[in-house]
C-alpha cells in the first residue's frame, strides 16, 4: 500500500545523503509506479535536474513536498540544504507544484530503457552486492538485445563487482555528498562505454550478454544514477577520495559498509581470486610463439615491428564494439599501456590491466578477462609511475558526444553497431623523453633537464676509426631543441661528451645504421635510457623530407615574420643550402643533423605534442666544445680572442663526481651538491651548464668574479633578494604549458581539442593557477630589478650590471622593461574570481570580440523591453510579461481575459497555463534569434578566452624568456657568491693568468682542500695541501717540471689530492672562490683523468682495456695547456707489461705534449726511472711508521695526508692488507714472497748496470760488490 499517486512531488532520500525534489509516475515499461515485495514497498521517481533521472526508491524515504517555501525547506527545517543543485531543482519543484497532477506527468521526460549490460561493466568503481537493505536498493532492467549469439551470450550474468583501490583515497576534491552539476552532462558514462541504444552494445569481455539484473549499494560505495533520457539507474561505488563534482543528478548514495563489499577486493574469479589464466592468455595469436606484428612478420623477421599486433578480423567482429576499438588501438600501439577512457575513468584491459595492477597497486575487477582502472582526475599521478619506471603511456580520450554520436549516426545511410559508439582517439602519448608536465601530467618530481635524444651516424672513412653523428636533442618541458653535426674518432669522444653533458633519458636512433662503438655506448653509459629504433624513411626521415614537412605543417608562422622568407629559424635556416630560396635542400654539412631532427620531429607526432614544441621555434645549434680548442702552441691570444670553454668530458664528470657520486648515483658528495644553494629552478639548470663548461677567458672568469665581490659587498640587499627568489616559480616551465595551452595550432585540429573532460573545471583552475603564478614570478622579479638597481652603480662587473639593468634605461642592459605588459595583465580579467570558478571573463577593453558580443546583447534585451512596453499598451494590459526559457524566451504571457479580446493576426499561440495563454510574433522571433546570436558569440569568446589570452601573453615570449635569463645568471651568481663567502676554512679568488712566452701553464694551489670533504674518514679536519705543477717557485732543477709523479702508501690519500686538484680548476674557471690560501693558475682548456679501476661489463669491457681506452683519449687530444689526472696506470695485466705502459705513458706527457699531470704509481721501478729527469717532479703523501721492522703485521702505520716533495721508498700495501683483516700468517708469507721479489728486481737492475757499464769501459765500483751480496742470499 501507497498513499502516493502519479503526479504527486515529493522529497525522495537516500541514507546519508541530502533530501532531492522529486515526481512520482509510472514506471515507462511496467505501467506502475510501485512495488511490493513482502514488507518493501519502493516508489518510482524522476529526479529535478539540469537532465532529469528516474530510479526506485524505497517508500519509508519519501515526504510530501509542500515547495521551498514551507518551515520544513528553510534554514533549520528537515529538508534544508544550501547546495545550488538543491536549490535549483526545489525552484523547478516549485514551478511543478503550481501544476495540476495532469501538467506535472508532462514533465517525466525518463521514458527510455537504459544501456546494455556491458556499458556498466566498463565503469570503475562500482559495487554490486548481495545486500538486500531495503533502504539502499534501487533496481533498473535492460532490455535483451534483439539478437543473441550462441547459448553462453543469452546466459544470464551477474554484474561484475568494481571495486576502487585504496591508493586512490588520496585524490583530492572529494565530498562524501552528491554534487549534481548543472554544466556536466549526465549522459556522460554510459556513452563513454560506446553505446547509443540497445542494438550497439558497449565495451566488455567478448562475450555479449544481455541480462536484467538488481543492483544494491552496499559498503562505502554509493548509487551511480545514469542521467541520459535512454538509461536507467545502475549502482556505482564511489571512493571518497573521487573528485567531487559528479555528472548526473543523483551520482551517489552512500550505505554502510559491510563484509560483503570487501569480499572481492582481490579481483579475478566469482570468489575472488585470480582465474587460472586470464583470457587474453587463451588467446593463440597472441601467445608469443604465434605473434605477428601489424603486416603480419614474425619476431624473427628483419623488419618486425614490435609496436605493432595482428589482430584475426574474425576476433574484432566477435567483439564488442567498444572493445574492438580497444584493440583496434592496441594492435597500433602494442608497445603502449592504453589508458581507455570510459566515462569518468580510464580503464585498463587485457595485459595493460596486469601492468597496472602489478605496477600502480590497482585491483583487478571480477571476471575471467583482465580489468582495473582509476579515476580520471588520478591519470597525472598513475601515468606519471609508470613513464618513470619506462613505460609508454597513452591516453585514449572520448572525443564525441551522444549528441554528436546521433547526429554523425543520421548523415550515414548504411548504419553498423560498430557506427552507434561514441569516437574514442589517442590524444597523448607519454613516454620518458616526452613528458611536458601538463595539467593532466602534474609537476615536475626534479628541477634538472630530461633529454629526448635522436641520432643518426654515418662513417666517414672505410676503417671506421672517425664517424660523423647527426644529433638533435630536445627538453620538452622547455620546448628547447639543439640540434646539431659532428665529426668523432674511434672512441667517439664527443658523442659520450654530449650525452654527459645532456643526459637523454630516451634515445631515437635509425634502425639498422648504428655502429659497434655507438651500440656499446648505448648497452652501457646509457642503459638506463628508454631506447627505441626507428624505420629509415618512414619513421627516421632523411633530411630533404624533414625541411618538406617542417614547412608544409607551417610549425612557425605563428613565431616568425611572415616576410622573412623562408618560414625556418635562423638556425635551421643556415642549415639549408644557400642556392635554395625554398628551403627544402639540406646543406652539405647538415643532412645527418636534419635527418636526426626528423626523427626526433616523427616521433613528437606519434606523441601529439610536435605543435606545441616546434611551434616555439626555440631551437639552438649544438658545437661541441672542443671543436675550436686551443692548439699546442703556448701562447695565451686565443683565450682573449674567442668563446671557448674547459671541456669536461663523460670520463671526467663520472672520476671528479661533479655531478654524481660513484657509489650510489645519487648528488650526495658531489661538486654539484656542495655549491648548488640556487633559489630558482632555471638557476639549478644554468648551474649546472656552468660547471658542464667552465670559462677559458681570463676576461670572462673575473668578470664573474668582480660579480661574486660586487654581491658580496651588499649584504644586505642579497638577504632581500633571496627572500625574493624563493617566491619565483619555474618560469622557464610555466612560459612552456602557456605557449601550449595557447597554442592556435593545437586548438584547430589537435584530438585533444575535442576530449570530452569530465574535470574540466579542474584542469581549468589549474591551467588559470598557473598563468596566475607565472604574472606572480614576473612581478617578484621587477622587485629584485628594482633593489638591485639602488646598488648597481658601485657595482664592477659588466655580466652583473647587464642582467639588473632595464634595456629601456642603459643600452647595455639585458633586462626588458615588463611593467607596462604586467598592468595590462593586472587589469585584463578578475584574477580572484577566475581562480576560484576556473573560468576568465575578460575585463571591458581587453577581448574585443567580447566586448562587442555583450553590445549587441545589451542592446537586443533593451530592445525587447521596448518591445514589451509597446504591446502593453497596445493590447491595453500592463500585466503582459515575458515567459519561456531557453530558445522558447520571451513569449508574451497575457491573462485569458485579456485573450477575449481582438488580438493582432501577428500573434502566434506558443503555449497555455491555466489563467493566460502564450504568444509570438515575427518581430521577437527575429529579436530572439539575434539575442541568441549574441550569445552564441559570446560563448564562443569566452569558450576561447583562455586559449586566447596564454595567446597573447606568449606573443611576448622573448621579453619573458629574457627575464628569466637574466634572473637564472643573478641567482647562480649569488649562489656562487653564497659558497665562495660560507666555505669551511680559506677562501680566496683565484688568479687567472694569460699564457705567453714568459708565463708559461702551471698551476699553483697552496693550502688547498677538497671542496667536498671536510673531515678525514677519522673526523678530523681535511688536512690543506700545496699542489704546483710548473711553478717557478720551486727548486731550480725541477722548477718547470709539467708533470708529477705522486707515490705514497695505500689509502694515504693519492687519488683525493689528485680529485682536488681537478675540482679546483674547475671552480676557478667557472668564476668561483676556492677552499684554498692561493689559487694561481693559467687556464686550462680540457681535464683528463684515469682514476679509479673498474670495467664496463654491458660493453663487454675489462678493466684493463678500460684504463687503455681513458689513456689513448688523453694521449690524442691533450695538449699543452690540458690538466692530466692519471691515477694507477697498468693495474689488471702482468707487471712488466703496466710498469713498461706506465713509463712510456709518462714520456709522453713530460717531455712531448708538456701539458700539467699528476700521475700517481706505486711502481717504484717508474719513479726511479725519472727521478733524475728535470721534466718530471717528484712527490709523495707522507706517512709515520711505528715499529718498523721485517714483521709488517707489527708496524703500524698513521696517514698524514700531507703532499711532500720526493718518492715515497714504499707502499705499505700490507698495512692494507692487515687494515682489511686479513690473516696474520697470510700477510706474512706475502711479506717473505715480497722481499724476494724486490731481490730479484735489484739483482735484475744491478746486473744490467754492470753490462751497460761495461759496454761503457767504466764500472761502478759499488755496484759489483752489491750484486755479489745479492746472489749469495739466494
Amino acid at each position: 500500500s501507497c498513499d502516493f499517486s502519479p503526479g504527486d512531488l515529493v522529497w525522495a532520500k537516500m541514507e546519508g545523503y541530502p533530501w532531492w525534489p522529486c515526481l512520482v509516475y509510472n514506471h515507462p515499461f511496467d505501467g506502475t509506479f510501485i512495488r511490493e515485495k513482502g514488507k518493501s514497498v519502493r516508489v518510482h521517481v524522476q529526479f529535478f535536474d539540469d537532465s532529469p533521472t528516474r530510479g526506485w526508491v524505497s517508500r519509508r524515504l519519501l515526504k510530501p513536498y509542500t515547495g521551498s517555501k514551507s518551515k520544513e525547506a528553510q534554514k533549520g527545517g528537515h529538508f534544508y540544504s544550501s547546495k545550488s543543485e538543491i536549490l535549483r531543482a526545489m525552484q523547478r519543484a516549485d514551478e511543478a507544484l503550481n501544476k495540476d497532477k495532469i501538467e506535472r506527468l508532462e514533465l517525466a521526460v525518463c521514458d527510455e530503457p537504459s544501456e546494455p549490460e556491458e556499458e556498466e561493466e566498463m565503469e570503475v568503481g562500482a559495487t554490486y552486492s548481495s545486500d538486500k537493505s531495503e533502504d539502499n536498493e534501487i533496481e533498473s532492467e535492460e532490455e535483451v538485445p534483439p539478437k543473441v549469439q550462441g547459448s553462453r551470450r543469452s546466459s544470464r550474468q551477474i554484474k561484475k563487482r568494481r571495486v576502487i583501490s585504496d591508493s586512490e583515497s588520496d585524490i583530492g576534491g572529494s565530498d562524501v555528498e552528491f554534487k549534481p552539476d548543472a554544466k556536466e552532462e549526465g549522459s556522460s558514462d554510459e556513452i563513454s562505454s560506446g553505446v547509443g541504444d540497445s542494438d550497439s552494445e558497449g565495451l566488455d569481455s567478448p562475450v555479449k550478454v544481455a541480462s536484467k539484473r538488481k543492483k544494491t549499494v552496499s559498503g562505502n560505495g554509493a548509487l551511480k544514477r545514469k542521467s541520459s533520457r535512454k538509461e536507467m539507474p545502475v549502482a556505482t561505488k564511489r571512493s571518497t577520495g573521487i573528485s567531487s563534482e559528479t555528472k548526473s543528478t543523483l551520482s551517489t548514495f552512500s550505505a554502510p559498509q559491510n563484509s560483503e563489499s570487501s569480499a572481492h577486493t582481490g579481483g579475478g574469479g566469482d570468489d575472488g581470486s585470480r582465474p587460472t589464466s586470464w583470457y587474453h592468455e587463451t588467446l593463440e595469436w597472441l601467445k608469443e610463439e604465434k605473434r605477428r606484428d601489424l603486416h603480419r612478420r614474425r619476431p624473427d623477421h628483419p623488419d618486425f615491428d614490435a609496436s605493432t599486433l595482428y589482430v584475426p578480423e574474425d576476433f574484432l567482429n566477435s567483439c564488442t564494439p567498444g572493445m574492438r576499438k580497444w584493440w583496434q588501438i592496441k594492435s597500433q600501439n602494442f608497445d603502449l599501456v592504453i589508458f581507455y577512457k570510459v566515462g569518468k575513468f580510464y580503464e585498463l584491459y587485457h595485459m595493460d590491466a596486469l601492468i597496472g595492477v602489478n605496477e600502480l597497486g590497482l585491483v583487478f575487477m571480477k571476471g575471467n578477462w583482465a580489468h582495473s582502472g582509476f579515476p580520471e582526475i588520478a591519470f597525472g599521478r598513475y601515468s606519471d609511475s609508470l613513464v618513470q619506471k619506462g613505460y609508454k603511456v597513452a591516453r585514449v580520450e572520448q572525443t564525441e558526444t551522444p549528441e554528436m554520436m546521433e547526429a554523425r549516426c543520421r548523415k550515414m545511410a548504411h548504419i553498423s553497431k560498430y557506427d552507434r559508439v561514441v569516437r574514442r582517439e589517442i590524444c597523448r602519448v607519454i613516454t620518458k623523453g616526452t613528458q611536458t608536465y601538463s595539467v593532466l601530467e602534474g609537476d615536475p618530481s626534479e628541477n634538472y633537464s630530461k633529454y629526448l635524444l635522436s641520432l643518426k651516424e654515418k662513417e666517414e672513412d672505410s676503417s671506421g676509426h672517425t664517424r660523423v653523428y647527426g644529433v638533435c636533442f630536445v627538453d620538452t618541458s622547455l620546448g628547447k631543441f639543439f640540434i646539431g653535426q659532428f665529426s668523432d674518432d674511434r672512441h667517439c669522444s664527443r658523442f659520450r661528451t654530449l650525452v654527459a653533458h645532456y643526459p637523454p633519458v630516451q634515445v631515437l636512433f635509425e634502425k639498422g645504421n648504428l655502429s659497434t662503438e655507438t651500440k656499446m655506448i648505448l648497452k652501457g653509459s646509457l642503459s638506463s635510457s628508454l631506447q627505441e629504433g626507428l624505420i629509415p624513411g618512414s619513421q627516421f626521415w632523411d633530411a630533404a623530407k624533414t625541411l618538406r614537412t617542417l614547412l608544409e605543417e607551417g610549425y612557425f608562422k605563428e613565431k616568425l615574420n611572415e616576410d622573412s622568407g623562408v618560414m625556418l629559424p635562423q638556425v635551421l635556416k643556415g642549415m639549408t643550402s644557400e642556392s635554395d630560396s625554398l628551403g627544402l635542400t639540406p646543406g652539405e654539412k647538415s643532412e645527418l643533423a636534419l635527418s636526426a631532427l626528423g626523427g626526433c620531429v616523427f616521433y613528437l607526432k606519434k606523441c601529439l605534442i610536435d605543435q606545441e614544441l616546434l611551434s616555439m621555434a626555440n631551437f639552438e645549434e649544438y658545437i661541441p666544445l672542443d671543436s675550436d680548442r686551443v692548439s699546442a702552441t703556448r701562447s695565451g691570444a686565443v683565450f682573449a680572442k674567442t668563446n671557448q670553454r674547459m671541456v669536461l668530458d663523460a670520463v671526467t664528470l663520472s672520476n671528479l663526481e661533479i655531478f654524481l657520486n660513484g657509489t650510489n648515483g645519487s648528488t650526495e658528495g658531489t661538486l654539484l651538491e656542495k655549491i648548488d644553494t640556487c633559489h630558482t629552478p632555471f638557476g639549478k639548470r644554468l648551474l649546472k651548464q656552468w660547471l658542464c663548461a667552465p670559462l677559458c677567458s681570463p676576461y670572462a672568469i673575473n668578470d664573474r668574479l668582480d660579480a661574486i665581490e660586487d654581491l658580496m659587498a651588499v649584504p644586505d640587499k642579497i638577504s632581500d633578494v633571496v627572500d625574493l627568489l624563493k617566491k619565483i616559480p619555474d618560469l622557464e616551465r610555466l612560459l612552456s604549458k602557456i605557449h601550449n595551452v595557447g597554442s592556435p595550432l593545437k586548438s584547430q585540429n589537435h584530438p585533444d581539442s575535442r576530449a570530452i573532460m569530465y574535470e574540466e573545471t579542474t584542469y581549468s583552475k589549474k591551467k588559470i593557477i598557473d598563468f596566475l603564478s607565472a604574472l606572480e614570478g614576473f612581478k617578484v622579479i621587477c622587485k629584485i630589478i628594482e633593489l638591485m638597481e639602488e646598488v648597481v652603480d658601485n657595482f664592477k662587473s659588466k655580466i652583473l650590471k647587464q642582467v639588473i639593468t632595464l634595456q629601456t634605461k642603459n643600452p647595455e642592459g639585458r633586462f626588458p622593461d615588463l611593467t607596462v605588459e604586467l598592468n595590462r595583465w593586472d587589469t585584463a580579467f578578475d584574477h580572484e574570481k577566475a581562480r576560484r570558478t576556473g573560468l576568465i571573463t575578460p575585463k571591458a577593453g581587453f577581448d574585443p570580440d567580447y566586448d562587442q558580443a555583450l553590445a549587441d546583447i545589451r542592446e537586443n534585451e533593451q530592445s525587447l523591453l521596448e518591445y514589451l512596453e509597446k504591446q502593453r499598451s497596445r493590447i491595453g494590459c500592463r500585466t503582459i510579461v515575458y515567459w519561456g526559457i531557453g530558445r522558447n524566451r520571451y513569449q508574451l504571457e497575457i491573462p485569458e481575459n485579456f485573450v477575449t479580446r481582438n488580438l493582432p493576426e501577428e500573434y502566434e499561440l506558443k503555449s497555455t497555463k491555466k489563467g493566460c495563454k502564450r504568444y509570438w510574433t515575427k518581430t521577437i522571433e527575429k529579436k530572439l534569434a539575434n539575442l541568441i546570436n549574441a550569445e552564441e558569440r559570446r560563448d564562443v569568446s569566452l569558450k576561447d578566452c583562455m586559449r586566447r589570452l596564454f595567446y597573447n601573453f606568449d606573443k611576448n615570449y622573448k621579453d619573458w624568456q629574457s627575464a628569466v635569463e637574466c634572473i637564472a645568471v643573478l641567482d647562480v651568481l649569488l649562489c656562487l657568491a653564497n659558497y665562495s663567502r660560507g666555505g669551511d676554512g680559506p677562501m680566496c679568488r683565484p688568479v687567472i693568468l694569460f699564457p705567453d712566452e714568459d708565463t708559461h701553464p702551471f698551476l699553483d694551489l697552496r693550502g688547498s682542500r677538497h671542496p667536498c670533504i671536510t673531515k678525514t674518514f677519522f673526523g678530523d679536519d681535511f688536512i690543506p695541501n700545496d699542489i704546483l705543477i710548473g711553478c717557478e717557485e720551486e727548486e731550480e732543477e725541477s722548477g718547470k717540471a709539467y708533470c708529477v709523479l705522486v707515490t705514497g702508501p695505500n689509502m694515504g690519500g693519492k687519488s683525493t689530492l689528485m680529485r682536488q686538484a681537478g675540482l679546483l680548476a674547475v671552480m676557478a674557471q667557472t668564476g668561483c672562490y676556492v677552499p684554498a690560501e692561493v689559487c694561481r693558475l693559467t687556464p686550462i682548456d680540457r681535464v683528463f683523468t684515469r682514476l679509479g679501476a673498474s670495467d664496463r661489463i654491458m660493453s663487454g669491457e675489462s678493466t684493463f682495456f678500460v684504463e687503455l681506452s681513458e689513456t689513448a683519449s688523453i694521449l690524442t687530444h691533450a695538449t699543452a695547456h690540458s690538466l692530466v689526472l692519471v691515477d694507477e696506470l697498468g693495474r689488471g695485466t702482468a707487471t712488466f707489461d703496466g710498469t713498461a705502459i706506465a713509463n712510456a705513458v709518462v714520456k709522453e706527457l713530460a717531455e712531448n705534449i708538456k701539458c700539467r699531470t699528476l700521475f700517481s704509481t706505486h711502481y717504484h721501478s717508474l719513479v726511479e726511472d725519472y727521478s733524475q729527469n728535470v721534466a718530471v717532479r717528484l712527490g709523495h703523501m707522507a706517512c709515520m711508521v711505528e715499529n718498523e721492522c721485517e714483521d709488517p703485521s707489527q708496524e703500524t702505520i698513521t696517514f698524514l695526508y700531507k703532499f711532500i716533495k720526493g718518492a715515497c721508498p714504499k707502499s705499505y700495501g700490507f698495512n692494507a692488507a692487515k687494515l682489511a683483516n686479513l690473516p696474520e700468517e697470510i700477510i706474512q708469507k706475502g711479506h717473505r714472497k715480497a722481499r724476494e721479489f724486490e731481490k730479484m728486481t735489484q739483482s735484475l737492475r744491478l746486473f744490467r748496470e754492470v753490462c751497460l757499464a761495461s759496454e761503457r769501459s767504466t764500472i761502478d765500483a759499488e755496484a759489483v760488490p752489491k750484486l755479489l751480496t745479492l746472489i749469495n742470499e739466494f
